[in-house]
């Protein structure tokens, strides 16, 4: 897989994350707003080629 499309699918992981936040019960919305940005900012580094998956 490559560079482009690894760091596609982790953006829309991290996308799906974010927007889940208020209509799950796992955890605080915060925290999944939290995680989903740190998911998107790991597929941003992906993406300009800081790591390498």
């Amino acid at each position: 897989m490559n560079q482009n499309l690894s760091s596609f699918l982790i953006g829309v992981l991290g996308a799906v994350i974010t927007l889940s936040a208020y209509s799950q019960t796992f955890i605080s919305p915060t925290e999944c707003i939290t995680v989903g940005l740190f998911v998107l900012g790991f597929g941003l580094l992906v993406r300009e080629g800081f790591i390498s998956i």
